[in-house]
């Protein structure tokens, strides 16, 4: 195994572990931010129920060109700007799910955060521990993605329920695979940290934003198979 050496962020050295908390801790910081957001959100929905309608196009335009910024100028932008996508990217996802309570109730979506949370940390853990080598599995895991998005399109023509829980259930399989994998490669990005004090205050954003997004993913497939329909 590759020896993984302490690198330094201004005159301090990060290990391995410490690097891992603050990609964690930066996670936990974008679902803070997303709940917030939800929380004033779904409170101005009831308010004005167009309000969600009116922003939605803006707020889909803007998670899309927030995360093809992200990932085609990483290599060139600062680690402010990356930040700032992060915590931006996190704000228009508050905005998405703050009408998820009109649609499902309140139980069901607790339930779906604390199994997400579960099964998150759980494959967290077996991804970080595990002597077999997950990038192996990484061609499945891309082609399992465009299978899902695809019959998902070709399912809003449809309308078939039983493709719809079939979509969910090989989505939580997937996502969980996904998740061990990122998990596993964040020693790749450690690594890299290695090299630049700069370029590592930066990787922890890249780190957190992968595994913010395979949260998020986890929680709507949960959400989906087990969220019972808020008929208030």
């Amino acid at each position: 195994m590759t020896q993984l050496k302490d690198y330094s962020v201004g005159s301090k050295s990060l290990t391995f572990n410490a690097f891992l908390t603050k990609i964690f801790s930066t996670v936990f910081l974008g679902l803070v931010i997303s709940a917030a957001v939800a929380y004033g959100t779904y409170l101005l929905v009831l308010n004005d129920p167009l309000f969600f309608s009116r922003i939605s196009l803006f707020i889909l335009l803007a998670q899309v060109g927030i995360a093809i910024f992200f990932s085609v100028r990483l290599a060139k932008m600062s680690k402010n700007t990356a930040w700032l996508c992060y915590i931006l990217y996190s704000l228009t996802m508050g905005f998405t799910f703050g009408t998820l309570p009109l649609i499902y109730d309140g139980g069901s979506i607790f339930f779906a955060v604390v199994m997400t949370a579960v099964l998150f940390a759980s494959m967290s853990f077996i991804g970080h521990t595990t002597k077999i080598d997950l990038s192996k599995f990484s061609s499945i895991f891309m082609i399992g993605l465009v299978m899902i998005l695809v019959v998902s399109i070709v399912n809003m023509f449809i309308g078939s329920r039983g493709i719809d829980m079939f979509i969910n259930y090989a989505g939580v399989i997937l996502f969980l695979g996904i998740i061990a994998w990122d998990m596993q490669k964040m020693r790749d990005l450690y690594l890299a940290a290695n090299q630049d004090s700069e370029l590592g205050a930066k990787i922890v954003v890249v780190g957190a934003f992968e595994l913010y997004l395979d949260f998020i993913n986890l929680f709507i497939r949960i959400l989906s198979i087990f969220g019972r329909s808020n008929d208030n």
